[in-house]
């Protein structure tokens, strides 16, 4: 959208923009405005504001503005002006956001930049204020433009990370591992192995990207089969099955708005790719990485705050996605589905006691760097089920705790059991049908005797998962910061590692703790 308004043009036609209506405010002249309004809770603290040289009204969209699906989630902003006076000073209000004092009492601020001059984004200089009339959220901030006439300024409600740009830098892995392709069983074991491919698309035919990264380590000849209607590009293979190696599945930005977590996810992305870092080298040989940088792109580049094209907060639907409805949230249920039964690995599997032994007592240790370890595309007309509006009526209240995923799908898990008890034997058994062309299987949507599921169903205790760790990354709604979302452990006390004294399914928060002054785990003391 493109507003032309008091001799400024603003825009939000670009990926994530959000802007929905501008008015320019007019002032007799002679009039103080350099202080909210004083009806209504106010939250100036006390700030030296300077007098601006012209004031605006802003409106976000809400998500799904405009169509049948439209809720009540109109936080994010972000949209450009162009046509500024170099040195002048332009006053914004955003009219009608939901309610974030928590988040602005603790010092949040919009995020400025402009291009051609300051292409950085920054906090803007003067910290906002805010209030509260009529049951609406007002925040009010200042900008001066900079000294380059034509330059285009940029507002956003937190730091931008767009589908586009995820786009990029995955494309620039792309290039960086494009040996990986060429890699055989006879590698050096300790190379990284890097492989990317599309594992769905969204409602708006948007790439969900699925990255796997480890080393040579356990890598065997055959590759992993694919799953009954993910996958869909067969111009490129699937990744190669690991022997003995549990998977860290991670994923990110299943609510668009919450960009921490894309920069959460891209720290640790550019952190596992380290060559030269033995704590990733010692990560890589161990475990297999799944990653899934984006689960709602379609909201992202829409502009939306938390919800997908057709108004559905996604994290709310682990328990019974469906596919053609929400392929990210399906797709990512069945290869965690998946992986669970098909990389479990013996409880006395040696390599990973010996990893938890070096990381307590040995030169990847580094408790002492900080602090102690102890401190396909489907119209939008298609109505929501009576499971996504019962789900969506808990939108309103920010800052909630979401769903977490459980695993109830016997027929499926049936299948898959039946394929990890007979040792990968793909093309013979899966206790369903499976289909064979170049080299890879596709394993059947439903086994295909169902009838006795409940007495073949076998149970996995968590301590013997193929899945050692699930992290789902979020940004906060009414404080700082980020938070995760991770394995649910309910008997973790008597799952110790004798060589580390830490309860197993704690062991990455603890080693997140260990160099990171500002990261908090709730067992640590910090």
């Amino acid at each position: 959208m493109e507003i032309r308004c008091g001799g400024l043009l603003f825009s939000s036609m670009f990926d994530s923009g959000n802007i929905a209506q501008v008015e320019k405010v007019e002032h007799p002249e002679g009039t103080e405005d350099s202080a909210p309004s004083s009806n209504g809770t106010s939250g100036n603290f006390g700030n030296t504001i300077p007098t601006p040289d012209c004031e605006f009204n802003v409106w976000t969209k809400p998500d799904c503005a405009g169509t049948e699906f439209e809720n009540s989630n109109r936080s994010w902003f972000y949209f450009s002006v162009k046509g500024g006076i170099p040195s002048k000073v332009i006053k914004i209000n955003i009219m009608n956001m939901n309610k974030q004092s928590k988040l602005y009492s603790q010092g949040m601020a919009p995020f400025v930049r402009t291009l051609p001059g300051r292409p950085r984004w920054e906090r803007v200089r003067d910290r906002p204020t805010y209030e509260m009339v009529e049951n609406q959220f007002i925040l009010t901030f200042m900008h001066r433009f900079h000294e380059c006439r034509g330059a285009t300024t940029y507002f956003a409600f937190c730091f931008p990370f767009t589908y586009t740009e995820c786009q990029e830098m995955l494309m620039q892995l792309d290039e960086k591992f494009e040996y990986c392709k060429q890699l055989t069983l006879s590698s050096p074991a300790d190379t990284i192995y890097y492989h990317r491919e599309p594992l769905c698309y969204s409602l708006d035919n948007r790439r969900i990207d699925l990255i796997t990264i480890s080393s040579c380590h356990g890598m065997m000849v055959e590759c992993e089969p694919r799953l009954v209607k993910l996958f869909p590009d067969h111009s490129i293979s699937r990744p190669h099955v690991f022997s003995r190696k549990q998977v860290f599945f991670l994923s990110s930005r299943v609510h668009p708005g919450e960009t921490p977590s894309s920069f959460v996810f891209n720290g640790f992305l550019e952190f596992i790719l380290r060559t030269d870092d033995l704590r990733a080298q010692m990560l890589r040989r161990m475990f297999v990485f799944k990653l899934i940088p984006m689960l709602n792109p379609d909201g992202v580049v829409r502009g939306h705050y938390r919800t997908d094209s057709r108004g559905v907060n996604l994290n709310r639907l682990y328990m019974d996605p469906d596919f053609n409805l929400h392929p990210s949230i399906y797709a990512a249920r069945a290869v965690i589905l998946y992986h669970h039964v098909n990389n479990r690995v013996p409880s006395d599997n040696w390599e990973l006691r010996m990893f938890s032994s070096v990381l307590s007592n040995g030169p990847l240790c580094t408790k002492d760097l900080n602090h102690s370890i102890n401190n396909p595309s489907i119209s939008s007309e298609v109505l929501l089920s009576e499971l996504e509006k019962s789900k969506n009526l808990k939108n309103v209240t920010n800052g909630e705790m979401d769903s977490v995923i459980t695993y109830k799908d016997h027929d499926h898990l049936d299948a898959l059991i039946q394929s990890k008890n007979n040792k990968h034997q793909f093309p013979d058994s899966h206790n369903g049908k499976i289909d064979s062309s170049n080299g890879e299987g596709t394993i059947s949507e439903k086994a295909s005797d169902s009838s006795d599921s409940s007495e073949n169903t076998e149970h996995i205790p968590p301590h013997e998962s193929g899945i050692a760790y699930y992290v789902d990354l979020h940004g906060h709604a009414s404080k700082r910061g980020c938070f995760m979302y991770g394995n649910c452990l309910p008997s973790e006390n008597n799952q110790i590692w004798e060589e580390t004294g830490v309860p197993s399914g704690n062991l990455c928060g603890h080693m997140e703790n260990m160099p990171a002054p500002h990261w908090q785990h709730p067992r640590s003391g910090s």
